[in-house]
């Protein structure tokens, strides 16, 4: 069985997973794993052969993190082969306590943050506290930055492109970010981004192995190869509209080095979190 980590999975408390399905619901999204609740999830993820899993919270609206966070840190020690992120939210009345404690107090490996759910560019400097607490602790953050998977001319999310992201790792030298989705719907602006800056990352959710997607295979087995140690597998279970294991598949459809292959299954995360 190949060994892989997913660097990129949602699982939240029931009430607000249920919320969240009635939304792709509403937006036209056909989940086949819609309707479920975390631990039945859980138990489709185990299922999948992942030997380790980035669990990805994200608050949609203020002082919610820290009780989302608790919830995190219980669902993980119950199930320990998912490794906590923190959720904060930009107007948190304090977001320095809400993520000493999640950080330094429960050990969380990293930080989420999902642009298009905190209407939030990446620049604003109502972030800049929570890049600082990132960095002064070396601890990633997974930043969903860009449009996709949203109409990138929409004017919600129009702002919300990669190219926010240039003035953040000029603010904040060093600052390790992982960018989901493969940059899409700007992967050229993403291909830039890891070639100026040493901490940036890639992940592989979503995009690879999705369906509707024309991903020229081409293109990708140059950007892995380029970067072989800043790519990360991760599927975004179960925010799929996919088999859980497509995109695995397609990575193993590329035509890739047996050791960069293998950084990328699960190397490169492994070193994110555990140096």
């Amino acid at each position: 069985m190949t060994r892989f980590w997913d660097s990129h999975i949602h699982l939240f408390p029931d009430r607000l997973l249920r919320a969240i399905w009635k939304w792709f619901a509403g937006a036209g999204w056909s989940i086949p794993y819609s309707g479920r609740d975390p631990e039945s999830l859980y138990g489709d993820l185990e299922g999948t052969g992942a030997e380790r899993g980035f669990l990805l919270p994200y608050a949609h609206k203020p002082d919610i993190s820290r009780d989302l966070n608790q919830w995190v840190r219980d669902f993980c020690r119950e199930h320990p082969r998912l490794i906590p992120f923190a959720s904060v939210h930009p107007r948190d009345s304090d977001i320095a306590a809400v993520l000493e404690t999640a950080l330094d107090e429960w050990g969380f490996a990293g930080i989420k943050l999902q642009l298009a759910v905190l209407r939030c560019r990446a620049d604003d400097p109502t972030l800049f506290p929570v890049y600082r607490s990132a960095l002064s602790r070396n601890k990633p953050v997974v930043i969903h930055a860009g449009t996709a998977p949203y109409q990138p001319h929409h004017p919600e999310y129009a702002s919300l492109g990669l190219e926010r992201l240039w003035p953040v790792l000029h603010a904040f030298p060093g600052l390790r970010l992982i960018i989901p989705h493969l940059g899409l719907d700007q992967m050229d602006e993403a291909a830039s981004l890891l070639a100026a800056h040493p901490g940036v990352h890639l992940d592989t959710s979503w995009a690879l192995g999705h369906p509707g997607l024309r991903l020229d295979p081409s293109r990708l087995e140059a950007l892995f190869q380029a970067h072989p140690d800043r790519i990360l597998y991760g599927s975004d279970f179960p925010l799929i509209e996919h088999d859980a294991l497509a995109g695995l598949q397609a990575l193993h459809e590329l035509r890739l080095d047996p050791e960069d292959r293998e950084r990328i299954l699960w190397g490169n995360a492994m070193r994110l979190v555990e140096g």
